[in-house]
């Protein structure tokens, strides 16, 4: 009796999720904080990789830069794109600003403001970042970035 209440309670636990390795956990907000620094460590010398390797397949990107205002779909489309401007690119150094994450389930919302300073201490100015990631096969994946000037505060 003790023994089939036992592999009920297991078997009702697997069923329900217990064991699924998409649900959140209480140190995904930091883990995901890390992922975004670390993908903007990377962008502050020259190189966008960081971004593509923590992207899913789907991800949508809005950008900051004049001439793009459409939204750029699919990491095959945002890796050429992000390509693109590592010849533009110039080392600096950023502060992540007031980084908050909300967790929905599999889903979470990284929101932060980004200053930048050229390594000479010129100022690159300020952006508002909006992030989405999704818990996919036990990581967590950007499926949305979205960059705009900070006008005023």
């Amino acid at each position: 009796m003790v023994r089939t209440a036992i592999i009920t309670a297991i078997l009702a636990s697997v069923i329900s999720g217990g064991c699924d390795s998409d649900i959140a956990t209480q140190n995904d907000g930091q883990e995901i904080i890390a992922l975004e620094r670390s993908a903007l460590d990377k962008w502050a010398q020259s190189n966008t990789s960081g971004y593509i390797s923590i992207s899913a397949d789907d991800i949508t990107w809005f950008d900051f830069l004049p001439g793009q205002q459409s939204r750029v779909d699919s990491l095959q489309a945002v890796s050429k794109y992000l390509e693109a401007l590592e010849d533009i690119l110039q080392p600096h150094t950023y502060e992540m600003v007031k980084p908050k994450v909300q967790i929905y389930g599999n889903t979470a919302i990284l929101t932060f403001h980004w200053f930048g300073s050229m390594t000479d201490g010129t100022p690159l100015g300020g952006w508002k970042t909006t992030s989405v990631y999704t818990m996919k096969d036990g990581k967590w994946r950007q499926v949305h970035a979205h960059w705009s000037t900070v006008e005023s505060e």
